[in-house]
């Protein structure tokens, strides 16, 4: 059984009451009442804080949940926007790419058109084309402007009209051009070569060599014999053999361009 602070309080007044006056004992009745009160609003009021600190504690817990779940949204927020950067990074990048493949292609039909202006004579002449094949810029010389039957030493004619390409192609200080030869695919009987491919490839750098001496950079020019293996036309009849039988000179696209990722559209 419980004994409550009054009870005791209560009890040790009437062991005095033989001792104190009825309003003594009144008055202290009625502060016993007052103290009781006192004791019961406590209660309450402690009661009335403890259901506050639990609805606070639930605030608490509730504000904690949505502040976890604003934290999950920054984080998602961040990685959508960290993602968005990144396309619009590779948008601009291919922007560029775009761009200096523009620049690129329109400096290489300046030059073309520049090279028709200055080989007109010689086009006309027959003597060679001037064309735009898989965005290189190609003149196509027949071979026989150039040299003797299984030679590959430059003739006068050929010397003329080389002088007269290199003339053009040193205004071009920053690009770079590579000689091809070409043969048809008869074997060639020539004890000095034992194959079209020699010939190919020496008369590619007789045109270098000569050239580089009409003023072209050695720097910009590189030599390759392809023989019979990349024909022009059918080695059926003597006029597809004559298309075959040939020298390119070729300017080579702009590598630091090509080097650069190609633009993927999905």
């Amino acid at each position: 059984m419980k004994i409550t602070a009054f009870t005791i309080l209560f009890i040790m007044l009437l062991g005095t009451t033989g001792c104190v006056t009825k309003g003594t004992h009144e008055a202290t009745l009625a502060e016993l009442g007052k103290t009781q009160d006192l004791l019961v609003t406590a209660r309450s009021k402690i009661s009335r804080q403890d259901e506050d600190i639990q609805s606070n504690n639930q605030e608490i817990a509730k504000t904690n949940s949505e502040l976890a779940k604003l934290q999950e949204s920054k984080a998602t927020l961040l990685r959508e926007l960290e993602a968005s950067q990144e396309q619009v990074n590779s948008s601009k990048a291919k922007i560029l790419t775009l761009e200096q493949i523009e620049a690129e292609t329109k400096k290489r039909n300046e030059i073309y058109a520049k090279f028709v202006r200055e080989l007109q004579k010689m086009i006309d002449g027959g003597e060679l084309t001037v064309s735009i094949e898989k965005g290189r810029i190609v003149i196509n010389l027949p071979d026989n402007v150039l040299f003797a039957s299984g030679k590959a030493e430059v003739n006068w004619k050929g010397k003329v009209a080389l002088k007269k390409i290199a003339n053009v192609l040193k205004e071009f200080s920053n690009r770079s051009f590579q000689v091809e030869g070409h043969t048809d695919n008869v074997p060639i009987k020539s004890g000095k070569y034992r194959s079209n491919w020699e010939l190919s490839a020496a008369r590619a750098l007789s045109v270098v060599h000569l050239m580089i001496k009409e003023g072209v950079a050695a720097k910009n020019l590189s030599a390759a014999g392809f023989g019979e293996f990349k024909p022009r036309a059918h080695n059926d009849d003597w006029k597809g053999r004559k298309l075959n039988r040939r020298i390119e000179i070729v300017m080579l696209p702009n590598l630091e361009i090509l080097s650069n990722e190609l633009p993927k559209f999905k």
